[in-house]
C-alpha cells in the first residue's frame, strides 16, 4: 500500500469500499466522503472497524467475505496476540483489496489481460 495514488484512485477506493458495506436497506455502514489522502480514509476506515468489530461482527464477517478477504489474512489477523491492531489492520486489508480490484479492472479493460 506505498504506491502513491492520485485523487481519483482514492475516490474509487472509496466508491468500491462503501458499495460493499450496504446494509439491508440498501445505505452503507461506510459512505464515500471523498477524502483526498488515502491515510485520511484509512483511519476513517478503523474508526469503522472497531465500531463494527463491538456492535455488527456477523454483519463485518459477511462483508470481509463479499469483498474477498483471503481467509488465511483474516484467520491469522484475528489469532493474533495483538487484538488492539485489529480495527487498523482490517482497514488496510480492505484497501489493499480493493486496490487489487481496480487494478484488475483497469488491466482488463486496457486488453492486458
Amino acid at each position: 500500500m506505498n504506491k502513491i495514488l492520485n485523487k481519483e484512485e482514492i475516490f474509487s477506493i472509496q466508491k468500491f469500499v462503501s458499495k460493499d458495506f450496504v446494509k439491508s436497506d440498501y445505505s452503507s455502514l461506510i459512505p464515500s466522503n471523498d477524502y483526498e489522502k488515502l491515510e485520511e480514509f484509512r483511519k476513517y476506515l478503523t474508526e469503522k472497524m472497531k465500531e463494527m468489530l463491538d456492535k455488527n461482527y456477523n454483519l463485518l464477517i459477511n462483508t470481509l467475505y463479499r469483498i474477498d478477504i483471503s481467509e488465511n489474512k483474516l484467520a491469522k489477523l484475528f489469532a493474533g496476540k495483538n487484538k488492539e491492531s485489529i480495527p487498523e489492520k482490517l482497514a488496510d486489508l480492505i484497501i489493499e483489496r480493493q486496490i487489487e480490484k481496480i487494478n484488475f479492472r483497469k488491466q482488463y479493460r486496457e486488453g492486458k489481460l
